[in-house]
């Protein structure tokens, strides 16, 4: 049976959108953009599709990335990629920010050279990171919040580092809250719903009280 897997981003300042098999990529778009995310996803599908010459009822699997990101881009995304799934039964998968971060740097998940394994990191602001370790494409440790400075007691000279937030630690990186399609699509092919359900992933509880100051 042939896999198709439809790669859905709206966590950052990009909508995107990819779709691949297990041969390769049959096509993919983004757009950089700061809103407007609800507007622009369901076109940039539809033309996805149609440059591919896939049928919604042709893909086997949808993978949207789960966060850490925008509160409202979660939402949209994940919105979509249950909208879209439902009337085909076609499974979700949510895919973190921090995992395809981690892939793009060992995409073989083999390990790197000299790379025993990769710290993963997201600037959420108000001095804090979250961040995971992976190891061969793997979690190493849970996903987890804390200050700069507890999360580069995590980081050795034989890990990698990446994401957006690896500059707070010292580590080189592009500050980017770029995730790549392609890829998001390409590990969801290999995930299971049960382990990689499509619930937001979010850093830390929402600032928002209810009527006498209680938390939500």
């Amino acid at each position: 049976m042939r896999n198709i897997c439809l790669g859905i981003d709206t966590t950052g300042n990009w909508c995107s959108v990819a779709l691949v098999d297990d041969a390769g990529v049959l096509a993919a778009t983004c757009e950089e953009m700061s809103r407007g995310h609800a507007e622009r996803l369901g076109p940039m599908a539809e033309a996805l599709l149609a440059k591919a010459e896939i049928r919604v009822r042709d893909i086997t699997k949808i993978s949207v990335c789960a966060g850490p990101g925008s509160f409202t881009g979660l939402r949209v995304g994940m919105s979509f990629a249950k909208g879209l799934a439902l009337p085909h039964d076609i499974p979700v998968v949510g895919i973190s920010t921090l995992e395809v971060w981690a892939f793009a740097h060992d995409p073989m998940q083999e390990g790197l050279a000299q790379k025993s394994s990769v710290l993963a990191v997201a600037d959420v602001r108000r001095g804090q990171v979250f961040w995971q370790v992976f190891k061969n494409g793997k979690p190493l440790t849970p996903t987890t919040l804390t200050d700069v400075e507890t999360a580069q007691k995590q980081l050795t000279p034989q890990m990698g580092c990446v994401g957006n937030g690896a500059h707070l630690l010292g580590a080189f990186n592009e500050q980017s809250n770029y995730v790549c399609p392609k890829r998001l699509a390409w590990i969801g092919i290999d995930r299971s719903v049960k382990t990689h359900p499509a619930t937001p992933l979010y850093h830390r509880p929402p600032d928002a009280k209810l009527p006498g100051g209680k938390s939500l």
